[in-house]
């Protein structure tokens, strides 16, 4: 009745056949910023950066998160977002049936956009 997809959605996407799916889960990247070259790699070497490098917790190393916080009112790295979601939209819209939902889970410091972009159903205005 159902599928989980693990996948990049900008690779998958566009192999979906138009009006296919009910149904969008996601918890994407919020923080494009932490997923440049630069910081991925600072993330790797465990120092510095955007990621926090959690301690390790009875003996378990966790796994760098990133700090969303970083994302303020640069009109780049807001941009950046918007970009990220205008490209979101244009393939959920394709793909979702009619009647079909799209369930993001969010942050404050992003919301606007995501919904912004969201509801504007993919059309080339500007933020």
């Amino acid at each position: 009745m159902y599928q989980y997809i693990h996948a990049d959605c900008f690779q998958y996407m566009p192999g979906i056949e138009e009006n296919s799916i009910a149904a969008i889960i996601t918890d994407p990247p919020y923080g494009v910023k932490e997923y440049t070259s630069a910081e991925i790699d600072k993330k790797h070497n465990g120092r510095g950066g955007l990621w926090r490098i959690p301690q390790c917790f009875d003996g378990h190393k966790r796994q760098p998160v990133p700090r969303f916080s970083v994302i303020n009112d640069d009109a780049k790295e807001r941009k950046n977002v918007f970009d990220f979601f205008t490209t979101f939209a244009g393939l959920a819209y394709r793909v979702l049936a009619p009647g079909g939902h799209v369930f993001i889970a969010s942050t404050p410091l992003l919301s606007d956009i995501v919904t912004f972009r969201l509801a504007l159903n993919h059309t080339d205005s500007e933020p």
